[in-house]
């Protein structure tokens, strides 16, 4: 027998509502929930007011909310954004995890690993909490553990532009340096993502001529620092802030370019940790945003995707923070273009950095980017 799949969700702007409106779900039994919420509604709380339920929450604070509600902008902030349903237990997994002073790579693996414990064929979805953690590491930590092709899709953590402190968390608790995912059964459930973003490069192109990982030290043999204060002409009190519209485009010794943006600053030595890889002796140049042509291009590359993936049970949202600063209240357009597309739930979250799947079918670490994941279940058993 089907079992019909039901939903309920809701915005909330404090952790005691959010637990009130769980008590009062009547209408079904959820079996997994997704939350993503502001810090300013102070994570520890909600993770306190969740901690009672009897099924698993993936979540993570973020730099801004995003939810599909009748009649209301899907664009929000200060809140958090909530979505319960009623899937089959046995499709999923949620899991979440604490990097521990590993490696980024050995964590990323030990994700792959308990992935793999859960389905031969997993596919992943992530947020990572941390500022100074590297999102590319960590996906090919995963792919290291994985079949080649694994379906890998999410964010990084936000904090509503002020880059103090992230969170991911579900019911059991809450990490500021760790990882929550979801495991779906990829032979009982279809995940597929579209990665768009709509920068392009500006300026002079420049050598990264010192860094380890994520972490840049020297540009053209200047610190980093004092490249990026020259060039946005910007204190150092509001460079991080603004220096996510301005990030370095990074071009790879395969043809592929992506983005990198900062997200802390070594004032003292003049780095800057960046959200994902940037070798040493990479080719990079600044990059920015015309405002609404990164919407109208986002847009007609979803109907392109929708037309490839028509269904879905469900679709999440990873978009960059920057898009919701440049593109300001047009990023409403964007959001509801996709919303009109697909007849399922939308919840989603304005992240540090975004994973999803380039036009190769690979997964890649970007930023400055929108990756849109549809989840449609083969079977409702």
């Amino acid at each position: 027998m089907l079992m019909k799949l039901r939903s309920f969700a809701f915005p909330s702007y404090s952790a005691e509502e959010i637990g009130e409106k769980i008590k009062n779900i009547t209408e079904f039994c959820p079996t997994l929930g997704i939350i993503f919420s502001s810090p300013a509604l102070d994570i520890p709380a909600c993770v306190e007011a969740i901690s009672s339920v009897q099924f698993p929450i993936f979540g993570c604070s973020t730099g801004g909310e995003i939810l599909a509600v009748a009649g209301e902008p899907p664009v929000l902030e200060g809140s958090a954004v909530c979505l319960f349903m009623n899937i089959d237990p046995g499709l999923f997994s949620v899991s979440l995890f604490s990097r521990n002073n590993e490696s980024q790579k050995d964590f990323g693996k030990r994700i792959g690993e308990w992935g793999m414990s859960i389905s031969k064929s997993p596919a992943f979805i992530i947020t990572i909490s941390g500022l100074k953690n590297n999102g590319e590491a960590i996906i090919r930590g995963i792919e290291s553990a994985c079949p080649p092709g694994t379906p890998i899709f999410g964010g990084i953590a936000g904090d509503d532009g002020n880059f103090k402190e992230t969170y991911v968390f579900s019911q059991s608790g809450y990490s500021t340096d760790g990882a929550v995912v979801i495991v779906w059964d990829s032979e009982k459930v279809d995940v597929n993502g579209i990665a768009t973003s709509g920068w392009v490069g500006i300026g002079t192109d420049m050598v990264i001529t010192s860094s380890e990982g994520n972490i840049v030290r020297t540009i053209n043999d200047r610190p980093a620092l004092q490249i990026f204060r020259e060039y946005l002409n910007i204190r150092d009190e509001v460079i991080q802030r603004v220096g996510v519209t301005f990030p370095l485009l990074l071009k790879r010794p395969d043809g592929s370019e992506v983005h990198r943006t900062f997200l802390s600053v070594d004032f003292d030595t003049g780095s800057l940790t960046f959200a994902g890889d940037v070798p040493q002796g990479s080719r990079v140049r600044f990059s920015s945003s015309f405002g609404y042509e990164i919407i109208e291009k986002s847009v007609e590359q979803l109907q392109e995707f929708h037309s490839l993936h028509p269904e879905a049970d469900l679709v999440l949202i990873f978009s960059c923070t920057a898009r919701h600063q440049v593109a300001g209240p047009m990023v409403n357009d964007e959001i509801a273009a996709a919303m009109e597309l697909w007849n399922a739930p939308f919840i989603g979250l304005f992240t540090y950095g975004e994973i999803g799947h380039n036009q190769y079918g690979s997964c890649d670490f970007y930023n400055e980017t929108m990756s849109l994941v549809t989840i449609r279940l083969k079977q409702l058993t």
